[in-house]
């Protein structure tokens, strides 16, 4: 991964120029470092060569950036620049042989949020949970749009998951004679990863869960409460 940096400062640094600026190679390797989880360049090479370890950045299926850490050690080596961490963003989306996401919420909306609904979708334990109701279900997992609260991506070191919460509406035929038992499923999808360096992800096991929203029971029965008031009925 050290070579895709290599290619990728030489890329920014033509970029840069273009635009009438000129940075150090050497500065920019470490803004890149940086944009790739790392504290310095000298971290990502002693890891690069550190055997103990099962993956490494190239080993990764796709990458997931942190451009604040490449503007912090930008600032910190007093470099920062007006389009630096742009360029360097797009030089590493260029040059690496995998996707390569901007930040988690570009690698959520792009690419978690359509595994998670299909791993729910396809879930045996969802199946399982929608036969409990007399509902029919034609319609995808509802998952939340904003990325959900992670552990660190870029600080995990061996392995990193993924998860959100949402349920699935479901439909009930009110011709049928069989008694009502719910038409909504709360469901939950996990996606979890082998990490690859400190920003490469490697797909490990998707898991999805249901269970049927037993919230209409207490509405059933607020709803006879009230009928029951309004037809003068004692409490007992």
């Amino acid at each position: 991964m050290t070579k895709l940096i290599n290619v990728a400062s030489h890329a920014v640094s033509k970029s840069l120029v273009k635009d009438g600026k000129s940075i150090k190679r050497s500065h920019i390797q470490e803004v890149l470092a940086a944009i790739l989880g790392y504290q310095t360049y000298a971290a990502l090479s002693v890891e690069e060569n550190d055997d103990s370890l099962a993956y490494h950045l190239d080993d990764a299926e796709m990458l997931v950036l942190n451009p604040p850490a490449g503007a912090r050690r930008a600032h910190a080596l007093d470099v920062a620049a007006p389009g630096l961490i742009e360029a360097c963003i797009a030089a590493l989306q260029n040059v690496a042989p995998v996707r390569v996401y901007e930040d988690l919420d570009q690698f959520y909306d792009d690419y978690a949020r359509e595994e998670l609904v299909d791993t729910i979708t396809n879930s045996d334990d969802v199946s399982a949970a929608m036969s409990e109701t007399n509902a029919y279900f034609d319609s995808e997992a509802n998952l939340p749009y904003e990325t959900p609260a992670t552990d660190d991506l870029w600080a995990a070191r061996s392995e990193w998951c993924i998860e959100a919460s949402g349920d699935i509406k479901g439909g009930h035929d009110t011709e049928s004679d069989r008694m009502f038992a719910g038409d909504t499923l709360n469901c939950r999808g996990k996606l979890t990863f082998d990490k690859a360096g400190r920003a490469g992800l490697i797909f490990l096991e998707s898991e999805g869960s249901a269970g049927v929203d037993e919230s209409w029971r207490e509405q059933d029965f607020e709803y006879d409460e009230a009928q029951e008031a309004d037809l003068g009925i004692p409490e007992f």
